[in-house]
C-alpha cells in the first residue's frame, strides 16, 4: 500500500526539519522518515563513530557503489512496506532525490523548504551538540559553502512547493505549519 500523504522536507543545515518533522509526527500522525538515520544505521552496523565527518564519509562510500539515491531509495522502501497513511520524510539533500520522491508519490507529496536566518541556524546548532556540529562561526560558514558545493542546495530548495521560515517561537511555528496543512488539504 502506497502513503496517501507524503510530505518530504529540505532546508538549511539547523534549520529546524526536525522540530517541523516532531510536530507533524505528534500532532497530525505522521510516520517521520529521516534521511540521516538511515546512514548512522550504517555507521552502526560497520562499528563507525557518528561524527559529521564520518556519516559524509561513509554516506559517499555508499552512494558511489549504490547510486546517490541509495538512501533516498531505502526510505521509499521503508514507506512503502510500512504502507503508513501518511508520512514525512526529513532531511532530503539531493535535487535528484527530490525528483525521486515525487515521482513516486505523486500527486500525493508536497516538498518543504525549512529555513532561518544562519546566524539563528549557527546557534541551533551549538545547542544540540551533535558530534561535529560547529562550534565557532567561521566553521559553521565552512560548512555551508562545503553542502551547496557538494549538494547544490539552492537547486534542491527551488524545487520546494512551499516555505517555512523558522526564525519565530515554537508557537508562532505550529500555526504556520498548521496553516500549511489546512491549505494543502494534508
Amino acid at each position: 500500500m502506497t502513503a496517501h500523504i507524503v510530505i518530504g522536507l529540505v532546508g538549511d543545515i539547523g534549520a529546524g526539519k526536525g522540530t517541523v518533522a516532531d510536530y507533524l509526527e505528534v500532532k497530525y500522525k505522521f510516520h517521520k522518515h529521516t534521511v540521516s538515520d538511515y546512514i548512522r544505521s550504517e555507521a552502526r552496523k560497520r562499528h563507525i563513530h557518528p561524527t559529521r565527518e564520518n556519516l559524509e564519509k561513509l554516506s559517499e562510500r555508499l552512494r558511489a557503489r549504490h547510486g546517490k539515491d541509495y538512501f533516498i531509495r531505502k526510505v521509499i522502501q521503508k514507506v512503502e512496506k510500512d504502507g503508513d497513511e501518511k508520512v514525512c520524510i526529513d532531511g532530503i539533500r539531493l535535487s535528484s532525490d527530490v525528483k525521486l520522491v515525487k515521482n513516486f508519490f505523486k500527486p500525493r507529496v508536497k516538498i518543504i523548504f525549512v529555513t532561518a536566518p544562519a546566524r539563528i541556524r549557527f546557534e541551533r546548532m551549538k545547542k544540540r551538540g551533535r558530534p561535529g556540529d560547529p562550534q565557532a562561526w567561521p566553521e559553521f560558514l565552512a560548512l555551508e559553502r562545503k553542502e551547496e558545493k557538494e549538494f547544490h542546495l539552492k537547486k534542491v530548495f527551488a524545487m520546494a512547493d512551499h516555505v517555512i521560515n523558522t526564525a519565530r517561537t515554537k508557537k508562532e511555528l505550529y500555526k504556520e505549519i498548521d496553516k500549511l496543512v489546512k491549505l494543502t488539504r494534508i
